[in-house]
């Protein structure tokens, strides 16, 4: 067994694992059966969880092959160590960004405690912790959250704007972007990935009086099925997309997707993930991806009515009340900011030196 060359790039395909971790990874997926205690612990992860944490695991067996002394015999989970991890941790630091650490070690994590839920893992967790905030102050997060209602005004005057004058190119994908944008921070209960695979007539169902989104339990990071009416401001606009502007983009090709490329495929998730960033950098001055989307969501929600911040989790499929918190107390910061920022505005002017000033028959020295 042979570490990938370039582990910056490459992991350990399952296929290749050793014989236990993958035994480990297929018991832990197993569907099985509750009452008879052979449902595996990650049996509700859904496909793009499962992807992630895979790649994760592999990258981790890619590293401790690289190390050397590896055995592919002992328990998978007998590896996973303060050492080994703190190891891999300034690894990791040396080739990729602080955020792409902590979803590699966030992955490890989650995988140790499906293959052995019943060893303590806290020391874990700490460590993931700590590079999720370390990884959100490296990116800025708090810079390039807006109000939700700031954004949801661009898009309807970004569509207004198409409709009267369109541009002299791509007016099909700019009126798709801004769409795309309106209706993911009006409908913030969708992730990426639903967002980018809505089908028509399957997620986006018509009623007699406007739309409707539907999502399936499995299709949810919560495992509950979501319903929800799409905000009637945004009917005309979704209408005219479908009537006009999603045809002349299908140029004659078939797809039930509801996004679709200016070559007339699908939208992938990076391909949605690109474009409303870069319709939002040139909006607002920065990037705002479609995973701060809920971010911002939440947060003006938590600025501006504190007392129902509750109102959050159910909003956005949260099972654990600490991530509505969170949101919370990233709220409070950004407010605090913005107080102290104003704060030393004010001393600045009471406090500025005294500039002498000549009257109108006075010549300036110069």
């Amino acid at each position: 067994m042979q570490a990938s060359k370039g582990p910056k790039r490459h992991r350990l395909k399952l296929n290749d694992w050793p014989d236990g971790d993958r035994a480990a990874w297929e018991a832990a997926l197993a569907p099985g059966d509750l009452l008879d205690g052979t449902m595996g612990a990650a049996h509700h992860w859904c496909e793009d969880t499962r992807d992630h944490r895979r790649k994760a695991y592999g990258r981790w067996l890619t590293s401790r092959i690289a190390a050397g002394g590896f055995d592919p015999g002992v328990a998978p989970t007998s590896r996973i160590t303060r050492d080994a991890v703190g190891a891999y941790v300034l690894e990791l630091q040396l080739q990729v960004a602080s955020y792409t650490v902590w979803g590699y070690i966030a992955g490890l994590h989650a995988v140790a405690m499906a293959f052995d839920p019943d060893s303590d893992w806290r020391w874990l967790r700490r460590v993931v912790g700590k590079l999720e905030a370390a990884g959100q102050d490296s990116k800025e997060k708090h810079s390039r959250l807006r109000p939700a209602p700031e954004i949801f005004a661009w898009a309807i005057s970004r569509l207004q704007e198409i409709e009267r004058n369109p541009p002299k190119r791509f007016v099909d994908t700019h009126y798709r972007d801004a769409l795309m944008i309106g209706l993911l921070i009006k409908c913030p209960s969708m992730r990426l990935r639903n967002l980018t695979e809505i089908e028509i007539g399957r997620h986006l169902v018509q009623r007699s009086d406007g739309w409707d989104l539907r999502f399936p339990g499995p299709e949810m990071k919560a495992r509950k099925p979501v319903e929800m009416r799409v905000p009637e401001v945004l009917t005309q606009y979704l209408a005219r997309y479908l009537d006009w502007h999603r045809p002349a983009l299908l140029d004659g090709a078939a797809s039930d997707r509801l996004w679709i490329t200016q070559y007339g495929k699908p939208m992938t998730k990076s391909t949605v993930f690109s474009r409303i960033s870069i319709a939002t950098e040139r909006a607002f001055g920065k990037p705002i991806n479609p995973h701060l989307f809920r971010d911002c969501a939440v947060t003006f929600v938590a600025l501006n009515d504190p007392k129902h911040i509750g109102i959050a989790a159910p909003i956005l499929g949260h099972t654990d009340p600490r991530t509505t918190e969170r949101h919370y107390i990233q709220a409070q910061q950004i407010a605090a900011g913005a107080k102290l920022q104003t704060s030393l505005q004010t001393l600045r002017k009471q406090h500025a030196p005294f500039q002498y000033r000549p009257l109108d028959h006075e010549e300036p020295n110069t």
